[in-house]
């Protein structure tokens, strides 16, 4: 009896996992042919890439990594506002710190545009969260157009991210169903 059910039932065992294997393989190369169509439209791919890999796991849907985008553009925005405080705060002229109260107001608006956008996201009004994630990019090039030559490469670098953030939130979202 014994022989009769590893004879039958281990072959279908080994069949079954291999059908497992090589559909998670698909879905795999799937969701990474999904990051890597986003972080193909961003300044700097292999940022984009590894912010993904760090916060999602698979299967990759287009609602999760725009979710996920979004809370990192958030985040990164609140972590450029506290930034941007202390070197208005720091700033050793009144020009520069009221180049730096600009920032601040531009982040601040930027916030609350991406807290509008989680929302939009999370009540799938889909059209509320494109609108939203369309204006982002302007705050983040008023913040640097207004600094001009008084930025740092810091903040220049942070601006980068930013902008690649709001870009991997925007391409994630193109690719919702709607």
């Amino acid at each position: 009896m014994a022989s009769f059910f590893t004879s039958y039932f281990l072959p279908l065992v080994l069949i079954a996992n291999i059908f497992n294997f090589q559909t998670s393989l698909c879905d795999t190369s799937a969701d990474e042919a999904l990051i890597a169509g986003i972080c193909r439209q961003v300044q700097d791919p292999p940022f984009c890439l590894n912010t993904f890999r760090q916060i999602l796991a698979h299967p990759y849907v287009p609602e999760e990594v725009t979710r996920a985008a979004i809370a990192q553009s958030l985040q990164k925005a609140n972590n450029n506002r506290a930034f941007i405080e202390a070197a208005k705060a720091a700033a050793k002229d009144k020009e520069t710190q009221d180049l730096y109260a600009i920032c601040d107001s531009s982040y601040g608006l930027l916030i609350t545009v991406l807290q509008d956008a989680a929302q939009s996201l999370a009540k799938k009004d889909y059209n509320g969260l494109e609108n939203d994630l369309s204006k982002c990019p302007k705050f983040v090039s008023d913040c640097q157009n207004v600094l001009g030559s008084k930025t740092t490469p810091e903040m220049l670098d942070r601006s980068r991210k930013q902008f690649d953030l709001i870009i991997m939130s925007k391409a994630a979202a193109d690719l919702i169903k709607k």
